[in-house]
């Protein structure tokens, strides 16, 4: 005997689909800060180990937020409430990196933005709306 799930409505497949993909932004901006850290002014500065772990936690955050990513689509309350909390620390890193950006490089800020802007609509999407109808039947 299987227990059927209902349909999950599109906003929760959105969300996923934002989530793998605010994800995939967090590992790559990551590793392109962890890239950063060989740059000559990083390297002048001495700040190569803050460097190296904020792009590290960004990959971290990136790689949790996709593996929680999954259960929403069953419908599971505690996943919805860990993906909101890893896209609130994902958001929070993005916005770090928003800054570090814009200070050291204006004008470079553009895919942290996009992923800050991700991050910010795959929370609110899975708060509100039919997402949030769905979540609370469950």
């Amino acid at each position: 005997m299987s227990i059927e799930h209902p349909r999950p409505p599109g906003t929760v497949i959105v969300v996923v689909v934002l989530a793998y993909v605010a994800g995939v932004i967090d590992i790559l901006l990551g590793i392109l800060l962890i890239l950063l850290r060989y740059a000559d002014e990083i390297e002048q500065d001495g700040d190569q180990r803050t460097v190296t772990l904020l792009g590290a936690g960004m990959i971290l955050f990136g790689l949790l937020t996709i593996a929680l990513a999954s259960g929403l689509t069953r419908g599971r309350r505690g996943a919805r409430m860990l993906v909101t909390v890893a896209l609130a620390g994902s958001l929070l890193l993005g916005l770090v990196s928003l800054v570090s950006d814009a200070i050291s490089e204006p004008g470079s800020a553009g895919w942290s933005l996009a992923g800050v802007l991700l991050t910010g609509g795959a929370i609110a999407a899975l708060w509100f709306g039919s997402a949030g109808r769905f979540f609370a039947k469950h």
